[in-house]
């Protein structure tokens, strides 16, 4: 039981320090709703399960690489920010095409349902949610003030 402790312990420190693995959980638990206020079949829920998985997963990796580069390198070197790049480009690419996949999955149904009922409860509370995922993700991409520090971008990342 060890190791699913650590792992767990691993996974509650991401979500308690990594800002961007707290906007991965917010956007996959609204897909999720997404999917099952949509009635999907099993293979689209699948499919949206498995994309959250894989950027989850790469969030993940990058967290970790990220304390590794910090840990050996903590001075400004410029293979450090390079492999923070790296993984942090494993992550937006695993976002962009888990994004294009959700949309092609969500976007018929919701467009369906809303057309042919646009003014019932089901349509409002599918619009409610889309509205609240779209604002995570335009919120998780708009730039942070400079008042915010951010813990995982020391001196190794701007090299």
């Amino acid at each position: 039981m060890k190791p699913f402790r650590y792992a767990l312990e691993g996974i509650a420190d991401a979500l308690a320090t990594q800002r961007h693995m707290r906007i991965h959980a917010v956007v996959a638990i609204l897909v999720a709703l997404l999917g099952v206020l949509l009635r999907l079949p099993r293979a689209d829920l699948l499919l949206l399960v498995m994309a959250i998985g894989v950027v989850v997963i790469a969030e993940l990796l990058n967290s970790a690489v990220e304390l590794v580069v910090d840990l050996a390198s903590p001075a400004l070197h410029p293979i450090a920010g390079r492999a923070k790049n790296i993984a942090a480009g494993a992550v937006l690419f695993a976002a962009l095409t888990s994004a294009a996949i959700g949309a092609m999955i969500l976007a018929p149904p919701l467009l369906r349902i809303l057309i042919a009922r646009p003014l019932s409860a089901r349509s409002a509370l599918l619009v409610a949610t889309a509205a609240a995922l779209l604002v995570t993700i335009v919120t998780a991409l708009l730039p942070r003030t400079s008042g915010q520090a951010s813990s995982s971008q020391p001196a190794s990342r701007r090299g």
